[in-house]
C-alpha cells in the first residue's frame, strides 16, 4: 500500500496516462477507422484488465454488485463508442475536455438517486466546469 496520501499519487497517475491516451488515440486515427481503434484499443484495455484479475488473485462471484458492474462496463463501453466517433472527426482539444465533464452527470444522478449534498464552493466548481464546456465548443 502506498499510505494515506496514496489517492493522489494514483490520481496524478491516472492524470498522466490518460492524458496521454487521448493523444495517442487521436494518433492512432492515421491509418485505420474508428471502428479499428476502438476494437483494438478495447481489446489491449480488456487484456490488461484480464491480466490484473487474475494475477491479483481475482474470483468472479455472481451477485447484485456483480450485475452493477456488467451494466457500469456496458455503459462506459458506450460512452467509448460515442467517444470513439467524436474523436473520429472532432478536435482532440475539444472533444477530450468535453467529454471529461461526465462527472456532472454522476453527481447530479448522486444528487438525486443517492441524496448526497453538495457544499457551495462544489457547486460553483460544477457551474464553472459546464461553462467552460461552452466555451470550448464555440
Amino acid at each position: 500500500m502506498i499510505g494515506v496520501a496514496g489517492w493522489i499519487i494514483y490520481s496524478l497517475l491516472c492524470l498522466l496516462l490518460w492524458g496521454m491516451w487521448g493523444l495517442v488515440l487521436k494518433l492512432a486515427y492515421s491509418g485505420y477507422t474508428w471502428l479499428d481503434v476502438y476494437f483494438i484499443s478495447a481489446a489491449a484495455s480488456f487484456t490488461l484488465a484480464l491480466a490484473v484479475y487474475f494475477l491479483s488473485g481475482g474470483k468472479v462471484v455472481l451477485s447484485k454488485s456483480a450485475a452493477l458492474a456488467v451494466l457500469a462496463g456496458v455503459l462506459g463501453g458506450g460512452g467509448y463508442i460515442f467517444f470513439m466517433k467524436a474523436l473520429e472527426t472532432g478536435k482532440a482539444s475539444i472533444v477530450i475536455p468535453l467529454t471529461a465533464l461526465y462527472p456532472a452527470v454522476t453527481v447530479i444522478l448522486a444528487l438525486l438517486l443517492l441524496g448526497e449534498k453538495l457544499s457551495t464552493v462544489q457547486a460553483l466548481g460544477i457551474t464553472l466546469a459546464i461553462i467552460a464546456a461552452v466555451l470550448l465548443s464555440m
